[in-house]
């Protein structure tokens, strides 16, 4: 597996080399654009309406829409000039108690290592300070265009470290009328959903969930390559449930007799 990063995972002063690496990828299954008539890929054609033609790739550069239809161009030089700290270096700014971090503040995440045999010691140090602390570190990195503020935290012998969105840019729950109303609880209700809950709580074990869309996806593509008749199942009913009561009994009752 090749890094996607190198630099250096700075703690005040203390600046030690790392690397990099993806912690997950996702495996939805990727679809083409075929056409109808003839079964021929379509491909995305990159077209200057101005000159009436297709442009290649080192005919395109980044520019910036400061005014309508009025763009500023930028080079890898215009980028140089804003480089920051952040750019070559994972900067630790402070660290918080885990747990405190809302998880809708988490996307995307990868594993950081020491690069090389000099920085093994020393990463092995903070890795070991910050689990035994209980602390996520708080740091800046530069990532796809943007300043990022990423948490690190300890996993097995590496850091993981998983980009933050800022406070702006997490949407409030306002607007939806459904929220605004104030409903009653009914206490009984309440009584078997938390028993029910409880019935069916247990240790995350993220090796038990598959993606069966993505299994029964790819047995419907392997059937069709090989000519074979697709037999549609049967369409499952989700209706609305109508007695709360009832339904929290029966899903009660249920999961008590598949435990005994």
């Amino acid at each position: 597996m090749r890094p996607t990063w190198k630099g250096f995972l700075k703690l005040s002063l203390v600046n030690i080399p790392v690397r990099m690496y993806p912690a997950a990828r996702s495996e939805a299954l990727s679809f083409n654009q075929i056409h109808k008539a003839c079964n021929t890929r379509i491909r995305y054609d990159k077209r200057c309406p101005t000159c009436d033609r297709s442009v290649s790739s080192d005919e395109i550069v980044k520019g910036y829409e400061y005014a309508k239809e009025q763009y500023v161009i930028f080079d890898e030089e215009d980028f140089a000039k804003v480089r920051l700290e952040s750019t070559r270096s994972i900067q630790i700014v402070q660290f918080v108690q885990r747990g405190e971090i809302d998880p809708l503040y988490y996307h995307g995440s990868h594993y950081l290592v020491p690069d090389g045999p000099v920085a093994i010691e020393s990463f092995a140090t903070i890795r070991t300070a910050t689990e035994e602390t209980d602390r996520i570190g708080l740091a800046r990195i530069v990532m796809n265009g943007k300043e990022q503020m990423v948490a690190v935290r300890p996993r097995d012998n590496a850091f993981v470290m998983s980009a933050l969105y800022y406070a702006d840019e997490i949407r409030a729950l306002t607007g939806i009328e459904e929220l605004e109303a104030k409903p009653q609880v009914n206490p009984e209700e309440l009584k078997l959903a938390t028993q029910l809950i409880n019935a069916i709580t247990k240790p995350f074990h993220p090796e038990e969930f598959q993606d069966n869309y993505r299994e029964k996806l790819l047995e419907v593509i392997k059937a069709k390559a090989e000519g074979k008749e697709i037999v549609e199942p049967p369409e499952v009913e989700t209706g609305k449930v109508i007695n709360l009561m009832e339904a929290l009994k029966s899903s009660l009752e249920q999961n008590l007799e598949r435990a005994s």
